[in-house]
């Protein structure tokens, strides 16, 4: 590649080179014609020439020596290497010209002595044509010795020394050649598209000049941060090749619009003109830089990072110091973008995200691309997804003023709305779903107005859930069951602006208000603060009904307030609802206890069942939670022996002991690789106060697995504890029977639904069960040398025995009515009070973190519960389980009740 060398003197002499490069010489002889003449010192204009020696033209054998780096090479180039193009200098004198001083009548002064012979010269001619038609910010020259007229722009910087952008030059043949930062521009640039090769007219030129004006210099990659990996003067290249694929430009004091940049790295293969800032080619040599700057980064901080395999023993004291500070700093550093981020979350939260109108048309057009693909991934038309979908669809064409929301979104939004109003604003507001406004649900939510007891409009809500899911059509849809229980509330008064009460005092109903008015008078007491709240739900028996029915503020219900509270209860069922009750669900509470006693005959002590005085055919069967029971007698277990070590359970000789669970999991479980009992864990063994509450807990002790798992691996000492161990699994397998399936799943025939009254897991119940615990107490009793006290411990508590015994007596007797009258199956967990425990699971998941919620925050949920229905989910984390095959797949289409606007 041909280019001037510097020497001393006044003018700059040319080497003498091989007549193939006899162009490039003539083209570079006509750019240091401009300013030949300088009688100063001259010098280049780019002062990064002078750094190093430079390598001869188009010769880098002297760089194939240096070692290549990882990826590229970094070599030392001539500062204007360009693979495959022709370069040249323009002189500058050490007496900067301004550029407004550089005219076209100055630089043409030097061609205007010129021979009558070549005054007829045709490029003569049109540099005098070209003359008045060349203005600001080029200039036009005329280079007599190389016979070519010249074009030149500078960039205008103030206060910089001017350096050329670019020059046209036109030879001797009218043909045109531009060359920018010293680089021709080669023919395959778009540039030359719609030009012609040589100029024929001024006219030529002008277009050309005109074309010239639209185009800029392609920037490169000016940034800083680059400029550490290619210093000036030096390429890239791949380290599989040694073609140069890249190199870092001198300063040419260039400016593009508002960037002013001295230095930049550019592709071998620069367009250097193009419509935009960057060329396709130095687009494509960003990527790679930015490997390379983050390679080097890598590289620094492995430099400095410790690893975490140097022992602490083998550092210098300066070493540990240096790695603790930089622990210190990197922790920060975390919590610093920890605490962004978090800001960052709660102002998305509150603020959500909008779509601006072409995200909204885009949404539009996607969704109608996509509606083939939804009918036929959810070909049901009655599915959630399909209705989710239609709803959006529906939004977009009527707008918020026109939309009518179909009852399920209603309910499902009541119900998201329940679990988080900030969150279901922000789901709203982000604009990504369609949603109703608060407002909106509002309306739907206070249809009825939010107060305790029992109420005509809640009656009348539950007549119509009945009729929704059929249960007037045949007489075994219509059995009921009445489910009660307590739940610990906070105490708190509030005044309610609606109805301007003060909420938070016990509320028993009027009547046993009165009597517990009267109470508080005689006694001389202060109106006391509700500490809880009692619920009552009627449960279905062959149909998923869960209705809430009413709820009461007390102190700790008792026998005397509860009695009324029920049976009117029950007789709002009866007689208003025309529903049959079958049966009463509680916990072994002391007040629930003592309200089965109430309604034994003739002094007996134990009673499960009572006439239903609205129908003298039937019971109302008493039936003491099953869950419940199986976590009692598994406390009376783990208490036999450990723990509190209150029990020391016997039967026929041989101990009934929790140590020989501990034994199992220490010996067996907890170390080995092969467990026994994969679900035994050191949660089951050591029970706390919260592990106590867990049914699952119990259960998993109360299995078929443990009782296997000791009868294999230990001695005769254990026999009862897996006779134990064995019935109780078999009573809770009996009781809790779930879905239809779930026998045939699990392959346990205990866990098949109910076809058959004679059954003979019934029978087991009524006769097998109860004589095993009549025989420990025989066995018990027979020991004549414990006191009674003492004997009371070698058996599970009174209460557990009692509540085992009514529940068997009772359930069975209820299959067998059911089944007698219709039904087709029967499932035992319909018995249990498991969906009032997940209603209580609402309550305190409203307030957050679980905690106990107050008299007025339950009331308003209990109302938005009875108006979501079945949409209502009970918590992932609760105590129950979640029925996930009972959920609703159907959608319904019963308008929901809406409150009335007042005129």
């Amino acid at each position: 590649m041909p280019r001037l060398k510097r020497r001393s003197g006044s003018i700059c002499q040319r080497k003498k080179y091989h007549s193939k490069r006899h162009r490039s010489q003539s083209v570079s002889d006509n750019c240091d014609s401009i300013f030949s003449e300088s009688t100063a010192e001259p010098h280049v204009d780019h002062d990064y020439l002078s750094q190093a020696a430079q390598p001869s033209d188009h010769d880098y054998s002297a760089l194939s020596a240096q070692p290549p780096d990882q990826d590229y090479s970094s070599q030392t180039l001539d500062h204007c290497c360009s693979t495959g193009q022709i370069t040249t200098d323009i002189i500058l004198s050490t007496e900067t010209v301004p550029v407004e001083n550089v005219t076209a009548d100055f630089l043409v002064s030097e061609s205007l002595s010129v021979s009558a012979e070549e005054s007829e010269n045709p490029l003569i001619k049109l540099q005098e044509n070209l003359a008045s038609l060349v203005c600001s910010p080029y200039t036009l020259t005329y280079n007599q010795q190389q016979h070519a007229i010249e074009i030149v722009e500078f960039y205008q910087r103030e206060g910089a020394t001017p350096s050329v952008k670019l020059c046209v030059v036109i030879k001797s043949d009218f043909q045109v050649d531009i060359y920018v930062h010293r680089t021709l521009v080669p023919l395959s640039n778009e540039f030359w598209s719609t030009l012609p090769r040589q100029i024929s007219s001024a006219e030529d030129v002008c277009n050309l000049l005109a074309k010239l004006e639209t185009y800029g210099v392609c920037v490169g990659n000016p940034d800083e941060e680059f400029h550490e990996i290619t210093p000036i003067g030096c390429g890239l290249s791949h380290s599989a090749s040694q073609e140069i694929s890249a190199f870092r430009e001198g300063d040419f004091g260039a400016v593009q619009g508002n960037l002013v940049y001295n230095s930049t790295i550019r592709s071998a293969k620069c367009d250097f003109l193009v419509l935009g800032a960057r060329c396709v080619n130095c687009s494509g040599l960003r990527r790679l830089l930015r490997e390379r700057k983050y390679r080097r980064d890598e590289q620094k901080k492995r430099e400095v990072t410790m690893s975490s395999t140097y022992k602490h023993s083998d550092m210098t004291r300066e070493i540990l110091c240096k790695k603790l500070s930089m622990q210190k700093a990197h922790i920060k550093t975390l919590q610093t973008e920890v605490e962004r981020l978090k800001r960052e979350m709660n102002a998305t939260i509150e603020k959500g995200i909008k779509l601006d109108d072409a995200q909204n048309h885009e949404m539009k057009d996607l969704m109608a691309v996509c509606q083939d693909d939804m009918e036929q991934e959810y070909p049901d038309p009655g599915c959630y997804q399909r209705l989710f979908w239609e709803q959006q669809k529906k939004y977009e064409k009527h707008g918020k003023h026109g939309m009518r929301w179909h009852p399920m979104m209603i309910k499902l939004c009541l119900y998201l709305k329940q679990k988080s109003s900030k969150a279901y604003e922000a789901l709203r507001d982000s604009g990504f779903v369609q949603l109703p406004s608060m407002r909106t649900l509002y309306d739907y939510s206070h249809y009825i107005e939010s107060r305790l007891g029992f109420q005509p409009d809640v009656a009348k809500m539950l007549k119509e859930e009945c009729t929704k899911k059929d249960m007037y059509s045949a007489e075994h849809r219509s059995f009921v069951g009445v489910l009660f229980d307590e739940v610990k509330i906070k105490e708190d008064l509030v005044y309610d602006k609606h109805s301007g009460e003060i909420v938070g005092y016990v509320n028993l109903g009027e009547i046993s208000n009165q009597l517990y008015e009267l109470e508080r008078v005689i006694q001389k007491k202060t109106p006391a603060v509700a500490k809880c709240i009692l619920v009552i739900m009627v449960r279905g028996v062959t149909s998923d009904l869960k209705f809430p029915f009413a709820a009461f503020a007390t102190v700790g219900i008792t026998a005397d307030f509860l009695y009324p509270i029920i049976w009117k209860a029950i007789s709002i069922l009866e007689v208003t609802l025309k529903l049959k009750v079958l049966f009463c669900t509680c916990d072994g509470a002391s007040p629930n206890r003592r309200f089965f006693k109430l309604h034994a005959t003739d002094g007996e002590p134990f009673t499960h069942k009572t006439v239903n005085p609205y129908d003298p055919t039937r019971h109302i069967y008493f039936i003491s939670d099953v869950p419940h029971l199986i976590k009692t007698a598994r406390n009376c277990f783990s208490n036999s022996y450990s723990h509190t070590k209150s029990r020391s359970l016997w039967k026929d000789g041989k101990d009934i002991s929790w140590m020989h669970i501990v034994r199992l999991y220490e010996e067996h479980c907890e170390q080995n690789l092969y467990t026994p009992c994969p679900k035994l864990t050191r949660g089951h063994i050591d029970l706390t106060a919260f592990s106590r509450m867990k049914v699952s807990f119990a259960a998993q002790v109360f299995s078929a697995t443990i009782a296997n798992s000791l009868e294999m691996l230990y001695d005769e000492s254990v026999e009862e504890t897996v006779k134990f161990v064995r019935t109780m699994n078999k009573f809770f397998d009996c009781l809790n029977v779930r879905n239809p399936y779930e026998g045939r799943n699990k392959r346990n025939p205990d866990l098949n639904a109910y076809t058959n009254p004679e059954d003979e897991r019934l029978h087991w119940l009524v006769n097998d069960f109860l004589e095993y615990f009549a025989q420990w107490k025989q066995t018990v009793d027979d020991r004549g040398e414990f006191s009674e006290a003492q004997k009371a411990t070698m058996q599970l508590s009174h209460q557990t025995l009692t509540g085992l015994k009514m529940s068997a007596l009772s359930i069975t007797a209820c299959v067998r009515f059911m089944l007698e009258r219709g039904s087709q199956y029967i499932l035992t967990s319909f018995f249990n009070q498991d969906p009032l425990e997940q209603h209580f699971g609402h309550y305190r998941h409203k307030v957050g973190s679980n905690n106990n919620p107050t008299v007025y925050e339950v009331k308003n949920i209990l109302t938005q519960i009875r108006t979501v229905g079945a949409q209502a989910l009970p918590s992932a984390r609760g105590n129950c389980k979640r029925d996930e095959n009972r959920r609703p797949r159907t959608l319904d289409h019963t308008p929901v009740p809406r409150r009335k606007p007042k005129k």
